[in-house]
């Protein structure tokens, strides 16, 4: 199965194998920030903080629509801000705010809530404790960083608020580590031009 997000008001897809063509999940006019499968449905977050839920174990195709659960009530929402999903092992959704300058379009902050499962409201997280989780145009993870030897409570992210870049995008590309334990981030990559934003490949193994 596949899910995606398309065109410029950003609204759901969705594929599976023998379908003629894609089945469009949006029930109204949604932009979505991201979208993700975890635990035999699909979640996706709205640029408002508003969370999706779509069951896709159905023969018809994905069934749902607008979770039950408010958006965290100070989650930023605006042109410089995007929000991911993140499924967690313990079954718990993470949803993180990326945050970005006006002037620069580059990655300055995070916020982080978490929705435990059968919970009924978001909660606010300081800290991955020994996680990592990378962001980015594809699926976001969570990992352990003994898996790519490094520290946790860090977020790795690479570019995807090309709205707001330069046309020249390998001059003004926003890559890097953003660590929870101080807020400080470091730039990587700088000295790569890609063409476009790249993405994270990582193996199974590591989930």
């Amino acid at each position: 199965m596949a899910v995606a997000i398309h065109g410029l008001r950003r609204t759901l897809a969705f594929y599976k194998p023998n379908d003629k063509r894609w089945l469009d999940l949006s029930t109204r006019k949604q932009a979505f920030d991201d979208v993700i499968f975890f635990g035999e449905k699909i979640y996706a977050v709205e640029e408002g903080g508003q969370l999706y839920e779509f069951d896709t174990k159905t023969k018809s195709g994905p069934v749902g629509g607008i979770h039950e659960v408010k958006p965290p009530s100070d989650a930023a929402v605006g042109l410089y801000q995007l929000k991911y999903l993140v499924g967690c092992a313990n079954g718990s959704l993470l949803m993180l705010v990326r945050h970005f300058t006006i002037r620069e379009s580059r990655t300055y902050k995070f916020d982080i809530y978490e929705l435990k499962k059968n919970a009924k409201e978001w909660s606010r997280l300081d800290s991955l404790k020994n996680y990592i989780v990378m962001i980015g145009f594809n699926s976001s993870v969570q990992i352990l960083p003994a898996s790519i030897q490094t520290k946790g409570n860090q977020i790795y992210f690479t570019d995807n608020l090309l709205n707001l870049q330069s046309w020249d995008y390998a001059e003004h590309q926003d890559i890097g580590i953003f660590d929870l334990d101080d807020g400080s981030y470091q730039r990587v990559l700088s000295d790569v031009k890609f063409m476009c934003p790249p993405v994270w490949c990582y193996s199974s193994s590591l989930l």
